[in-house]
């Protein structure tokens, strides 16, 4: 069974070619409520909190580490992370971008820049305040 029967493929496609509307973008979202429990997570909302807590301190940046296939994903210049059923949402503040680093085989072997990242709680390894990435 697809995960989007119906028009599917063709918002895959579109998704894949970075041109989706926003009328697309929601459809896609609305499948991935169907398919999410309406219980919401207690220790997804604690771990919001207590991360709200430490950000009260004052600007911190966060960081997540998450797995994807055979590679580790690191993202970094985050200013807010919250969660919202299973998937956790990272931004960087008003006007910046978040970085990536790709490891595979423990080389790095990509970059990328972002203005979001929406990850499967799942996949996440790590959630790092304030970290110092120094290249390999």
């Amino acid at each position: 069974m697809q995960p989007f029967p119906g028009k599917s493929n063709i918002i895959l496609a579109k998704i894949k070619k970075g041109v989706v509307s926003q009328p697309d973008l929601n459809t896609v979202f609305d499948k991935i409520k169907e398919g999410s429990s309406d219980k919401k997570n207690p220790a997804l909302e604690g771990l919001g909190s207590a991360l709200n807590e430490m950000q009260n301190d004052g600007e911190k940046e966060i960081g997540i580490e998450f797995e994807c296939g055979d590679c580790c994903k690191k993202v970094i210049n985050g200013s807010k992370l919250f969660f919202i059923m299973n998937f956790a949402v990272l931004l960087p503040a008003r006007g910046d971008c978040l970085f990536m680093k790709v490891f595979s085989g423990g080389k790095l072997v990509d970059k990328q820049i972002m203005r979001a990242i929406i990850v499967p709680v799942e996949r996440i390894c790590a959630i790092e305040i304030q970290p110092v990435q120094e290249d390999p």
